[in-house]
């Protein structure tokens, strides 16, 4: 007879849930960008628009997001992390410093908090907690034994 397949331990659940979150923060970002991006040219006059870099935004977090949940790996944390990071720097940046435009990328500059921003925010900064406390716990998650018992206070193997 088969242990059955549905039994996780405890660390592992963790692990689960930390990729849950992970991808539920990225996601909101992704939608939140992508809803705004999707109301405006993304180029005009051979630059990319405001709304060309929210699309981008929108793809990339989509695309971590996916990373995390099927890898759940250091990188893929790493990712979220300093995804979630740039996003709120940006965001908070550009509320309080106007930001000059380079090359293609247009001048970011809008000095005002709305309801999409601070959603925004709070997915930005959730998505950078979960990452730093997904990579505190990684090598636990990573060595935990199906049962839940650390393998390492598990004593000699036989």
């Amino acid at each position: 007879m088969t242990a059955p397949i549905s039994r996780v331990g405890p660390r592992r659940r963790t692990g689960i849930v930390l990729r849950v979150l992970g991808v539920v923060a990225l996601g909101v970002s992704a939608f939140v960008h992508i809803d705004i991006a999707s109301s405006r040219p993304l180029v005009a006059d051979g630059q990319i628009t405001l709304m060309g870099l929210f699309m981008a935004q929108g793809v990339v977090a989509a695309i971590v997001a996916l990373w995390v949940l099927v890898r759940g790996d250091t990188l893929a944390w790493l990712a979220v992390g300093a995804f979630g990071l740039a996003s709120l720097a940006a965001l908070v940046l550009s509320v309080y410093v106007e930001i000059p435009s380079i090359g293609p990328f247009p001048t970011i500059y809008e000095p005002v908090w709305y309801t999409d921003k601070y959603v925004a925010a709070a997915a930005a900064g959730a998505a950078a907690i979960i990452a730093l406390v997904a990579l505190v716990r990684m090598p636990r998650i990573l060595n935990a034994s199906d049962d839940g018992r650390d393998p390492r206070e598990a004593g000699p193997s036989r």
